[in-house]
């Protein structure tokens, strides 16, 4: 009995392997921590409904309310890029977690102008330093 063989060219292999790894680290820097997964339905939040009537962040003419870090030093990095989640303490403290992964508080909020109500400023800073990269979340 005679075997077939299929001729395979060293680029074709080569090619096949290179891709191969290419695609590899693709997903791992992609996916860090493993592959997503599928939660079961009792291992998901089980919260109170997003209520699509609460309008608390906005004025009364419908614009949201915006906060911009009030930079102390003229030319200085600012502490807020790229805010992504907001937290409140007991106290009433916000803070916020940032692309850079540091949480800063975010105080002494001040209305801009007399004119705009819905571009306020605050004093922001840092609490801690999450470690290196973006935060998750």
């Amino acid at each position: 009995m005679v075997k077939a063989q299929i001729p395979v060219s060293p680029i074709g292999f080569v090619s096949v392997i290179f891709a191969a790894v290419g695609i590899h680290q693709l997903l791992s820097k992609q996916f860090p921590h493993g592959r997503p997964v599928d939660l079961a339905p009792s291992n998901r939040h089980s919260g109170p409904p997003m209520d699509p009537t609460n309008v608390s962040l906005r004025l009364s003419n419908g614009k949201l309310t915006k906060i911009y870090e009030r930079v102390e030093e003229e030319g200085s990095p600012g502490l807020m890029v790229g805010p992504e989640t907001l937290i409140f303490d007991n106290n009433g403290t916000m803070y916020t977690l940032t692309e850079q992964s540091k949480l800063v508080s975010i105080t002494d909020i001040r209305q801009k102008r007399d004119d705009d109500a819905s571009i306020m400023t605050a004093k922001v800073t840092e609490v801690a330093d999450l470690g290196i990269g973006r935060s998750i979340g």
